[in-house]
C-alpha cells in the first residue's frame, strides 16, 4: 500500500488541489459575467479609457482627415450600454443590433462589433446601427488612410494592384502628342564640372516631366476610354472587311496587282493624316518615273489629268510606290488605269474587237524586282509591329495576377467592406486593359516612321522634327509622340480615318474605261463592291456599338454591383461616382456617332436627317469642323454652331469623365468616402435624413451575405471576362494577320491575275512565272 501511494503520489496531489483550482477559476470567471460588473469597461474592457472627443495624438482636424470611425463606433457602444446592480443593460438609445447576452458571447469570441474580422462564422459580429443625424453631429469629417494604423487596404491594393498596372497599360496605348520634355535636361557634355552638378537636377526634372506625362495621358484615356474604343472596334471590322475583300477578288481574279498592293498599304497606313500640310521641298515627290512604262502609244493614249496632289501626302507616296505596278500604260498622276482601253483610231460603233481592247504591260525582270521590294515593304511593316503578347498580353497577366490576389483576400476576409471596394475599383479599371486590347489588335502600326523607313529613298536630305510642323506654342509643350514627317491620329480617330482612306481609294478609281467596248467611262463594279463591304449599314453599327457597350458596360456593371451591395447597400459615393462616370462615357459614344459616323443614307422618311438632307447640308454630321470659326463671314452659320455645341459637350463630359475617375481615385486612396455623409444614400443628400440608420460597426452578417452573394461572383467574373477578351483578341489579331500574309504572298502571283494580264507575264530566268 505504502509502494503504491509512493508510485501515484503526483496524481493523489492534483486530485486534492483540484477543488480548489476550480473554485478560483469560478470565482475568477464570475466576476466577469452577469451579475458581478463593477463598472461599463469592467464589462466591456475596449471601452476602458474611452473619451467623448477624440485622442489628442489625432492632430488634425476632423475636416482635414482627422476623423477615426472606430471611435465612433466605440462610443456608440458606450451610449448603449450601462451596468446596473452589476448587470449590463442596455440604455435606451439602443445601437446594438443584439441581446446583451449576445453582445457579451461574440465579444467574448473575438467578434467586438468594432474591431470585428473574418474568423469563418457567418453571423459574423453584432451590428452597431445609429441615425445618421447622431453620426454627422458626433462624428463629422472623413478618416485618412494611414498604414499606421492598419487601413493599408484602403489604398495599397488600388494603388499598387490596380493603378499602377493602368499606367503599364496605358504606355501601350498609341497616341499622336506628348508632353515635351525639356532637351537641355539631357546634358551631352560631362567634360566640365558643372554638368556633374547639374545632371542629377536634370534627371530629377526630366523623370518629373515623364511622371506629369503619363498622368496625363491616364486621365486622358480614362476621360476618352469609349470614343477610343467604339473608334478603334470600327477600325478594326474595317480591316475585316477590306481584307475579306482582298480574298473574295483575289479569288474571283478581278483587281489588278497594283490595286491589291494599293489596299494592302492602306490597312497598314489608314491610321496616319491623309491631308497634312504641306512640307517645302516635297514637290518633287508627285512626279513620277515610270522608267520602261513611260512609253506613250497612239492607239491607246495616256490619261494626264490635271487634278492636284498633296506632295507631303502619305496617299500621294503610296501611289508612287505601286505605280511600277500597274497593268496599263498609263502615265495618269495617282491614278493607274485598272481595265484596259478601246483604241481610239477604232471607228466602228460599241466595237467588241479584241485587237482593239488595249494589251497590257509585260511583267519583265524589272517589273518582278518592284514586286519583290513591294512585298517586302508590306512584310517588313507589318513584323515591325510589337506582337500582341509582348505589348498586352504580359500587362493583362500582372493586372489579372492583382485580381486574384484581391479575390483570395476577400475569401481570407469575408464582410471587410474595405475588400470590397478594392474588388469595385479594380473591375472599374477594367476599362483601361480593355482600351488596350482594341488598340493592341489593329493592324495599323502605331508608330509612323515605319512607312517613313519604307519611303527612305524618295524623300531628299533629312529632315528636323522641327520641320515637321508649324511652330506654335502649344506645339512646344506638346510635341509629337513620333519623329516622323507622317502623324498617327488619336485613338478615337483612327476608324473614321481608316474610313477616310478607303472612300480616298474609291474616289480616284470609281470610273473606269468599258471592258472589251468602245464608250464612255463607266461606274467600277469593283469599287462600287467596297463601297458598299465598307459602310455601315444598322446591322454593322449595331455590332460595333454592341461590342463598345459590351467592353465598355461590363467593368460598369461589376463595379457598381459590388459597390452598391457594400452596406450601406444602395447609390452612395462610390457607386455614384462610377455611376457618373457611366453616364459621361455613354454621352461621349452619342458624339462619336454624331461627329464621325456619317448621315444616314437616303431613304423615304426623314430625309432632312438623311444623306444630302438639309442637316447634312448644313454641316450637322461634321461638327469636329472648325473652319467657319475662324472667318467673320462663315462665324455666323449652323456649322460654327454645331461646332462650338459639340466641343463643349465633349469637354463637359471629358472633365466629368477624369474627376470621377482620377479624382474620386484620389478620395478612396486618400479617405475621404470614409465619411458619414458617404454613410447614407445619395437619394437623402439633399433631404433631411437625421433618422436615417447607418451602420457602422464591421463584419456584419449583411456584409458576409453579401461577399458571399455579390463579391466574390462579381470578382470571379471580372477574372474570366477580362481573360476571355484578352485571348478573343489575340486570337483575331493573328487571325488577320494571317489572312493578311496570304494576301502579300499572292502578290505577283500568276494565279492570281485575270487573264489578259497573265497572257503577257515574261517567264522569269528559271523558267516559271514572273511573280
Amino acid at each position: 500500500m505504502d509502494s503504491l501511494f509512493k508510485s501515484h503520489y503526483p496524481i493523489f496531489i492534483l486530485l486534492a488541489l483540484f477543488p480548489i483550482l476550480s473554485s478560483s477559476v469560478a470565482t475568477d470567471s464570475s466576476k466577469h459575467s452577469q451579475g458581478n460588473f463593477t463598472s461599463l469597461s469592467d464589462a466591456v474592457p475596449q471601452l476602458s479609457n474611452l473619451t467623448y472627443l477624440l485622442p489628442t495624438t489625432h492632430k488634425k482636424a476632423p475636416t482635414l482627415g482627422g476623423q477615426n470611425f472606430t471611435h465612433c463606433c466605440l462610443l456608440a457602444v458606450n451610449a448603449s450600454l450601462e451596468v446596473i446592480g452589476g448587470y449590463l443593460r442596455k440604455t435606451e438609445t439602443d445601437y446594438i443590433g443584439a441581446t446583451v447576452e449576445e453582445f457579451l458571447q461574440r465579444s467574448e469570441d473575438g467578434q467586438f462589433p468594432c474591431t470585428a474580422t473574418w474568423d469563418g462564422d457567418i453571423r459574423g459580429a453584432p451590428k452597431v446601427s445609429v441615425p445618421a443625424g447622431w453620426l454627422e453631429s458626433t462624428c463629422p469629417g472623413w478618416q485618412m488612410s494611414d498604414s499606421k494604423k492598419g487601413h493599408e487596404s484602403q489604398w495599397i491594393t488600388p494603388f499598387v494592384g490596380f493603378l499602377l498596372p493602368s499606367v503599364v497599360f496605358v504606355l501601350t496605348i498609341p497616341r499622336r502628342r506628348k508632353l515635351a520634355v525639356w532637351k537641355k535636361l539631357f546634358v551631352p557634355d560631362f567634360s566640365q564640372l558643372i554638368s556633374w552638378i547639374v545632371a542629377p537636377f536634370a534627371m530629377i526634372l526630366a523623370g518629373i516631366f515623364v511622371c506629369c506625362d503619363t498622368l496625363i495621358w491616364l486621365a486622358t484615356c480614362f476621360a476618352f476610354a469609349s470614343p477610343m474604343i467604339l473608334s478603334g472596334i470600327y477600325e478594326a471590322y474595317l480591316d475585316q472587311k477590306v481584307i475579306s475583300f482582298l480574298t473574295e477578288k483575289t479569288a474571283n481574279l478581278r483587281l489588278t496587282l497594283d490595286m491589291r498592293a494599293r489596299l494592302l498599304f492602306v490597312v497598314l497606313v489608314g491610321n496616319l493624316d491623309l491631308d497634312p500640310e504641306q512640307i517645302r521641298g516635297d514637290e518633287e515627290l508627285v512626279i513620277l518615273s515610270h522608267g520602261k512604262h513611260s512609253d506613250d502609244n497612239e492607239r491607246w493614249p495616256n490619261f494626264r489629268p490635271n487634278a492636284p496632289r498633296n506632295p507631303s501626302s502619305p496617299w500621294t507616296h503610296i501611289e508612287n510606290l505601286v505605280s511600277p505596278l500597274r497593268s496599263y500604260r498609263d502615265a495618269a498622276l495617282g491614278s493607274p488605269r485598272q481595265w484596259p482601253l478601246h483604241d481610239v483610231k477604232c471607228t466602228i460603233p460599241n466595237c467588241t474587237d479584241l485587237y482593239c481592247k488595249e494589251v497590257p504591260l509585260r511583267r519583265n525582270f524589272f517589273v518582278r524586282k518592284e514586286i519583290g521590294r513591294t512585298k517586302t515593304r508590306i512584310r517588313t511593316m507589318l513584323a515591325t509591329q510589337l506582337s500582341f503578347g509582348s505589348s498586352v498580353g504580359s500587362p493583362v497577366v500582372f493586372f489579372l495576377g492583382a485580381f486574384s490576389f484581391t479575390l483570395v483576400t476577400t475569401l481570407a476576409s469575408l464582410g471587410d467592406e474595405d475588400t470590397s471596394l478594392d474588388l469595385a475599383f479594380g473591375m472599374w479599371y477594367m476599362i483601361i486593359p480593355h482600351i488596350s486590347i482594341v488598340s493592341g489588335l489593329l493592324l495599323a502600326g502605331n508608330n509612323p516612321n515605319t512607312l517613313e523607313g519604307v519611303m527612305a529613298l524618295e524623300f531628299g536630305d533629312v529632315e528636323e522634327k522641327e520641320s515637321f510642323e508649324t511652330k506654335h506654342w502649344l506645339n512646344s509643350i506638346f510635341e509629337l509622340a513620333y519623329e516622323s514627317r507622317y502623324r498617327p491620329k488619336w485613338l478615337w480617330e483612327r476608324g473614321r480615318s481608316k474610313q477616310d482612306w478607303i472612300d480616298r481609294v474609291i474616289s480616284t478609281y470609281e470610273v473606269r474605261a468599258p471592258s472589251g467596248r468602245r464608250g464612255s467611262m463607266v461606274p467600277d463594279e469593283d469599287m462600287a463592291a467596297l463601297r458598299v463591304a465598307t459602310t455601315l449599314g444598322f446591322t454593322g453599327w449595331t455590332i460595333v456599338l454592341a461590342l463598345t457597350l459590351l467592353l465598355m458596360g461590363v467593368p460598369f456593371v461589376l463595379a457598381f454591383v459590388v459597390s452598391f451591395f457594400t452596406p450601406q447597400v444602395g447609390v452612395s459615393c462610390r457607386s455614384f461616382t462610377i455611376l457618373i462616370y457611366a453616364i459621361a462615357q455613354l454621352c461621349q459614344v452619342i458624339l462619336w456617332m454624331w461627329a464621325y459616323a456619317g448621315p444616314p443614307s437616303k431613304g423615304k422618311y426623314f430625309t432632312f436627317f438623311r444623306k444630302g438632307g438639309f442637316l447634312d447640308q448644313k454641316g450637322f454630321f461634321t461638327p469636329t469642323n472648325i473652319k467657319t470659326l475662324w472667318t467673320q463671314k462663315t462665324f455666323r452659320s449652323l456649322p460654327t454652331l454645331w461646332a462650338l455645341i459639340w466641343f463643349n459637350l465633349a469637354m463637359l463630359f471629358g472633365l466629368g469623365g477624369v474627376m470621377s475617375t482620377i479624382g474620386g481615385t484620389m478620395m478612396q486612396l486618400m479617405g475621404v468616402y470614409t465619411s458619414s455623409k458617404c454613410s447614407i444614400n445619395a437619394s437623402w443628400w439633399t433631404r433631411p435624413h437625421e433618422h436615417i440608420i447607418v451602420t457602422i460597426s464591421k463584419n456584419s452578417e449583411l456584409e458576409i451575405r453579401d461577399a458571399k452573394k455579390y463579391w466574390i461572383p462579381c470578382a470571379i467574373t471580372a477574372i474570366l471576362f477580362l481573360g476571355l477578351v484578352s485571348f478573343c483578341g489575340w486570337w483575331y489579331q493573328r487571325r488577320l494577320r494571317g489572312l493578311f500574309r496570304n494576301l502579300v504572298s499572292e502578290l505577283g502571283s500568276p494565279r492570281t491575275d485575270r487573264e489578259d494580264i497573265r497572257a503577257v507575264v515574261v517567264p522569269s530566268r528559271n523558267g516559271s512565272l514572273g511573280g
